[in-house]
């Protein structure tokens, strides 16, 4: 679909959608997992540890062109969400939903609040909802038996397996409407199901080449790695649901319950639309709900779900609520509501560059930290009288790719000293112990940058078994509007001896 295919309001309302993500993608600071991510893309690869490679391949592209600033790392981000929109218009269009259900699903695109989020932060799941519907929609298409649109599904879902393995739902999906819906029931016979199976593993195939390559680890990590945690509670559950409401919209949460059953309904008698949504929408929530009882369910592994069920939301609206109510109920009127108070709100989201850094992720200052560390560590590389003898470390794979990200900017085109994360201490760091194997540095000395010193004073104690000598050299006090927002501790590390220390302080 091309904006000429868009009516006047809807062109303006997708206007402003997109305008709005190009401002937050230029306002917001970048965070530290997206500048994890943003690690990625300096390390080309078929795959990433913790990932699939979409999120690191689309930054590259944008950092190629744009630079390692904010929008170089998310104009891939903010292309796929309004593709995303797009997608849900013309499959609006094919359910043959009226004008004020796609207005109202543009409106959408910016009144849910993980959707605001899929337009600005760089992360794999604005690709993943991106190929999803762009899946659901091929596949829609290939209901008539064109083997085209049937290979276009397959690499459509295996650029969404590209972009995170949550995508392998896409097939209990398809083999729902395979068996239910008659016009693909026909097909089982044909070649077109089995060459877009075909497509979709040919297109994942980098990431099983990493694998390969990698003893399995990124497959282990997903799979094993989390249910080795497993124990049943009802806390993950409660934080599960009560997550959904923050980031699927409260209002909308209310009206999803009636969605479900009356696409349940529906599909059963025979709505081929209701069948698809229902399909694509409901067992990927349902299962991680189940799953919750067990593991740490994040919130954002919900949003693939969301087109369908916010698609089928539109439809229970315009043609069941709507026809059935005489007057809108409370609880309708109650999510129009709340999706608009999203819209008036997303702008002030810059904001956050005057909220202190407590714990968790961190946003700004790092420009500032990194040019104090790299002083420091020139002048330990002075003193040694040994160049390149130096290299810098934070206390966790965040603060690392902070770190990094903001000496790559602060050097330019020239590459920054080694940058290395919590496996300096023999600790895990994610792809980290991909790229620069701490064993590599004995000897050497270093320049630890902790952030929120104050809060982590173990992690220091722990740092003292590594080295010779550790000494607090300078805390970097980061402000905004006068008042502190970030500080950080710079270390003088002396004479690493390795990730591998019998220690009474690490107990390793």
């Amino acid at each position: 679909m091309s904006m000429k295919h868009l009516l006047a309001s809807e062109r303006a309302w997708f206007a402003f959608a997109a305008g709005l993500g190009l401002y937050l993608c230029l306002a917001l600071p970048v965070f530290s997992q997206e500048a994890y991510y943003w690690s990625y893309s300096q390390h080309p690869d078929l795959s990433y540890y913790d990932h699939p490679p979409m999120v690191a391949w689309l930054i590259w592209l944008g950092t190629k062109v744009f630079g390692h600033g904010a929008l170089g790392i998310r104009i891939g981000t903010l292309l796929c969400n309004i593709g995303l929109t797009l997608t849900g218009l013309v499959l609006l269009r094919s359910f043959g939903a009226d004008s004020v259900a796609r207005r109202a699903w543009i409106v959408l695109s910016i009144g849910v609040p993980q959707y605001v989020v899929l337009h600005v932060l760089a992360n794999p799941d604005p690709p993943l909802c991106l190929f999803w519907a762009l899946s659901m929609l091929c596949l829609w298409r290939a209901r008539d038996g064109l083997l085209g649109w049937w290979l276009c599904a397959g690499v459509a879902a295996g650029l969404a397996l590209l972009s995170k393995y949550m995508a392998a739902f896409l097939a209990v999906g398809g083999v729902l409407v395979l068996l239910f819906d008659p016009k693909m029931r026909r097909q089982l016979l044909c070649k077109g199901p089995w060459l877009g199976v075909l497509a979709a593993t040919l297109t994942f195939l980098p990431v099983i080449l990493w694998n390969v390559n990698n003893n399995f680890e990124s497959f282990r990590f997903q799979t094993g790695g989390r249910m080795a945690k497993a124990a049943l509670t009802t806390r993950w559950v409660n934080e599960a649901l009560v997550g959904q409401l923050g980031v699927f919209n409260p209002g909308l949460l209310l009206l999803l319950p009636f969605t479900v059953a009356w696409l349940f309904r529906k599909a059963r008698s025979g709505d081929a639309r209701a069948l698809w949504l229902f399909a694509f929408g409901v067992p990927l929530p349902a299962f991680f709900l189940v799953a919750s009882l067990a593991i740490q369910v994040k919130i954002n592994w919900f949003v693939p779900a969301y087109l369908p069920l916010l698609l089928g939301m539109l439809l229970w609206w315009r043609e069941h609520a709507a026809a059935s109510f005489a007057k809108e109920r409370w609880y309708v009127r109650l999510a129009a509501w709340t999706v608009m108070l999203v819209v008036a709100l997303a702008p002030l989201a810059p904001l956050i560059r005057l909220v202190p850094q407590s714990k968790g992720s961190t946003w700004s200052g790092w420009d500032r930290i990194a040019a104090a560390a790299e002083s420091h560590r020139l002048q330990l590389d002075a003193e040694d009288q040994v160049q390149g003898n130096v290299f810098l470390f934070g206390a966790d794979y965040k603060d690392s790719a902070q770190l990094l990200r903001a000496l790559t900017i602060l050097y330019g085109d020239t590459k920054p000293a080694s940058v290395l994360a919590q496996n300096v201490c023999g600790d895990p760091a994610l792809q980290f112990d991909h790229w620069d194997p701490p064993k590599r540095h004995i000897g050497e000395h270093a320049i630890f940058v902790l952030a929120r010193p104050d809060h982590r004073q173990e992690e220091v104690a722990q740092v003292k078994a590594f080295f010779a000598s550790v000494e607090v050299k300078e805390r970097v006090v980061v402000t905004a509007l006068g008042w502190p927002i970030l500080e950080a501790d710079l270390l003088i590390c002396r004479s690493y001896r390795g990730p591998f220390i019998e220690s009474s302080v690490t107990g390793k």
